[in-house]
């Protein structure tokens, strides 16, 4: 149960080849203890992301990049299948880490698809604003129309994440 005041906001927006989703939420957990779970604890997401049914080392990225401790994981995720998600950029002086997903079921309009975190203090040495940006990028024909029903679930599907995260940090 979440026990922090949420400061939670929703901004998406599109243009003629993208969809971005930019989620904020105040964590009541330290921020070292939320980039613990984010970056150390990378490859156990399964265990705190509803819809997140496995995730394993990627073996395609055996190292990480910058210092992380892992290059990628791969997930079965509810409704996208088998993903390939590989670390692109990591900083954890800053607290930030983006990955590439690549996935099994993911629509063929879809060039692109990443998901960056960012974790920042919070008000008090117990809290953090935890920022998650979801990214897809589309191509061709459809990918103009396919932006429609994706920001939609992007929409739904970014603070469901964050959701997920907070749970896990508060306990």
């Amino acid at each position: 149960m979440s026990t922090s005041t949420s400061t939670r906001t929703v901004t998406a927006h599109d243009d003629k080849r993208s969809v971005t989703v930019i989620v904020t939420d105040t964590v009541a957990a330290s921020p070292e203890a939320i980039w613990g779970i984010l970056s150390d604890d990378f490859l156990e997401v399964s265990t705190w992301a509803r819809g997140v049914n496995t995730s394993k080392a990627n073996p395609e990225t055996p190292t990480g990049i910058n210092g992380s401790a892992h290059g990628g994981r791969v997930c079965d995720v509810d409704g996208l299948g088998v993903t390939d998600e590989r670390i692109t950029a990591y900083d954890a002086t800053q607290r930030t880490l983006t990955y590439s997903v690549s996935a099994e079921k993911q629509p063929f309009f879809v060039k692109s698809m990443s998901s960056t975190w960012l974790v920042q203090p919070g008000s008090d040495k117990n809290s953090a604003v935890v920022t998650l940006t979801l990214e897809a990028h589309t191509k061709g024909l459809f990918g103009g129309i396919g932006r429609m029903p994706l920001r939609p679930m992007l929409s739904k599907g970014a603070p469901a994440l964050l959701r997920d995260l907070k749970v896990r940090a508060e306990k």
